[in-house]
């Protein structure tokens, strides 16, 4: 059974977030998909490795009681992709018997792989052909038994009793056995294997088609993200013995070259995704690469990693990745693969035939233990050095921690914030709630957006909401402060663009080193307010927030200052109310985010296309017109007409 991307419309983020998602209409034409703009503009040129990215385990979020069934899964990963959860860690569990990935931990009896529906009922049974391994000297009993007997003997006639295995060459026999079945969502068929109910047709072109969906409907400028997908590689148990552990893969049984999971990534899409291949081939010239051409805007910022010179003159680099922006817009790619845990069974899998497109293990996942304190601030593990700003000594590549208790909810998110603030990527290994996120999606969604850096929560708000003077238009409302107070402690809010306040400048596009002007300034003059070789400036990820607030504290606490309540931020939605962009004061909205532009754009078109009827039609008529006007110019002669013009 086929896949696709089909979130329910409660899993995109709803009004609350308007502030911070741009509005677009490429999904599917079926409702407004509302994107976190500010936070991808604001990393955009982040080398992927310093961004964080919160992930999930899917196993955790989908199979809660050990169901794998077709629809709620696609609908379980399709709402966790709308949610934006953009990592995503699949277990894979290799099918021996009928060699395929399948996503259910036991194998699918033969005879049932390609069975996604039926009438499947509770406590029914179908028999099922059972392969068996047997060894040479088996097959050679089995096969003198058969010749001596001319009645027709079947293997599959034959009991498993009658094999022994007595050395490792095997080969298959198949008998017939039962299989207890039940119906799952929409009908689709459930084979009861142990303490599992699993759909068939389950597997790694599931989660292919699913992909394949989602990327072709947010490929706009607007909606396009860079997914992650993490493997876990696992044998899964005989369908005899589910509960059993699993046993390796025979050599004959591992996967084929066409059945490696980047060989069906690559024969699928290719195109998008982004290879361990590439990166090496990127990072050895980086003039004919990551800068070569285009838009500057989209370069990766080269003070996050080490480059060296070439005797040609150009530059490469032994350590360093990719941009966001670069990626998206510049190589049009989307996906990562990487490898994540691998079970001993699995060790046999040809890895060096996968090594060109899906990445090692560990190579976009550094694991960083933490600790929290009483008020889950992290006791140890946070990123954050005080004094300490050069990015070698304070390395955040790919750091990763897993959380996989259950606190409050107001607790959790508190720690989930905490992480992203401390540069550390925050991986839910564990079920929220009761139930899969397919139908209980809130806490899940909770945790996203606890994930996102900077904004305060209910931000940003607008004038009404912030009980302003009537008298003050809410275009005033559309200049982003980091407030340094104890009630935001480094978190965004909008502030009216007319008040005063230093602005926070960067020191030689250094990412953690930080000043503030020397002086106030209404939002429209905060760049001309930075000192020399600074620049105004927006933090760009969680950590170089939190760098910048700390600098706030330290510059408030010293001798003789005044305490400062907080900074202006390179964010503005001046243009456009909800499109906020990182370019300045002056800055233009590159999106449409406006939704009664797009209504009215919806209404105008029918509207224009009826002028333009009308036009036409006048045309037309006045066309028909001088034609009857001339024609009817003729003298009557000798009882006939003579026509004026050219004689036919």
């Amino acid at each position: 059974m086929s896949l696709t991307y089909e979130p329910d419309e409660n899993a995109v983020p709803d009004e609350h977030w308007r502030g911070t998602f741009v509005v677009s209409l490429a999904w599917m034409d079926r409702a407004p998909l509302l994107i976190n703009q500010s936070q991808r503009d604001a990393s955009g040129q982040v080398p992927i490795n310093f961004v964080t990215v919160p992930g999930i385990q899917i196993t955790k979020a989908c199979f809660v009681n050990g169901v794998y069934d077709n629809i709620p899964t696609q609908r379980c990963i399709s709402d966790l992709l709308a949610a934006q959860f953009r990592r995503l860690v699949i277990d894979l569990y290799w099918d021996a018997t009928n060699l395929v990935f399948n996503l259910c931990p036991v194998e699918i009896p033969p005879g049932f792989q390609n069975a996604s529906s039926g009438n499947g009922q509770n406590g029914s049974t179908a028999a099922i052909s059972q392969t068996l391994a047997t060894s040479t000297d088996s097959l050679a009993a089995i096969s003198t038994t058969l010749l001596g007997h001319q009645s027709g003997i079947t293997a599959n006639a034959l009991t498993a009793s009658a094999f022994s295995t007595t050395s490792t060459a095997s080969s298959n026999i198949t008998k017939t056995t039962a299989v207890a079945t039940s119906t799952g969502a929409a009908g689709t068929l459930l084979l009861d294997l142990g303490p599992y109910k699993c759909s068939p047709g389950l597997n790694l072109q599931s989660v292919i088609d699913i992909y394949q969906v989602y990327l072709a409907n947010t490929s706009d400028t607007v909606s396009a993200r860079l997914q992650y997908l993490v493997f876990n590689l696992h044998a899964a148990s005989a369908s005899t013995a589910p509960t059993e552990p699993a046993h390796a893969p025979l050599p004959d049984r591992l996967p084929g070259a066409d059945q490696l999971v980047g060989a069906q990534f690559g024969s699928m899409m290719d195109d998008g995704v982004y290879t361990p291949e590439r990166l090496q081939s990127d990072r050895s010239n980086l003039n004919q690469s990551w800068y070569h051409g285009g838009d500057n805007g989209r370069f990766p910022i080269a003070e996050y990693f080490n480059t060296f010179p070439m005797e040609s003159g150009d530059i490469w680099t032994p350590d360093g990745w990719p941009s966001m922006d670069w990626l998206l817009f510049m190589a049009e790619k989307r996906l990562l693969l990487s490898w994540g845990q691998v079970d001993p069974q699995m060790l046999d899998y040809d890895f060096q035939g996968d090594a060109a497109v899906v990445f090692p293990a560990g190579s976009l996942h550094s694991d960083r233990p933490v600790e929290s304190n009483a008020t889950l601030a992290l006791a140890s593990g946070c990123f954050y050095r005080s004094g300490v700003t050069n990015v070698s000594q304070v390395n955040s590549s790919w750091a990763a921690s897993p959380l996989s208790g259950q606190p409050g909810m107001n607790s959790f998110s508190s720690l989930v914030n905490n992480m992203t603030a401390c540069g550390i990527s925050p991986m839910l290994n564990a079920t929220l709630g009761t139930a899969a996120a397919e139908t209980g999606l809130e806490p899940y969604q909770n945790f996203i957006q606890a994930a996102i850096f900077g904004w305060a929560p209910g931000e940003p708000r607008n004038a009404s909401q912030l009980g302003s003077d009537p008298d003050v238009s809410e275009s005033q409302f559309r200049c982003v402060l980091l407030d340094a107070t104890a009630s935001y402690q480094g978190l965004w809010r909008v502030e009216n663009c007319q008040s005063n306040y230093r602005a926070a400048c960067r020191i030689a596009n250094q990412p953690y080193a930080w000043q503030l002007s020397t002086f106030e300034a209404p939002y429209g003059d905060a760049a001309a307010a930075c000192p020399n070789d600074t620049v105004f400036a927006l933090p760009r990820t969680g950590l170089e927030n939190t760098y910048l607030y700390h600098r706030i504290l330290v510059d408030s606490a010293a001798p003789g200052s005044e305490s400062f309540p907080g900074v202006w931020v390179n964010l503005n939605s001046i243009d456009q109310k909800d499109c906020w962009v990182t370019t300045g004061a002056n800055g233009t909205c590159p999106y449409s985010s406006n939704d009664n532009d797009i209504a009215q754009r919806q209404v105008l078109i029918p509207t224009i296309a009826a002028l333009i009827v009308l036009i036409l039609t006048v045309l037309t008529l006045l066309v028909k017109c001088n034609q009857n006007r001339r024609n009817s110019r003729t003298r009557r002669r000798g009882g006939g007409w003579e026509y004026e013009g050219v004689p036919s």
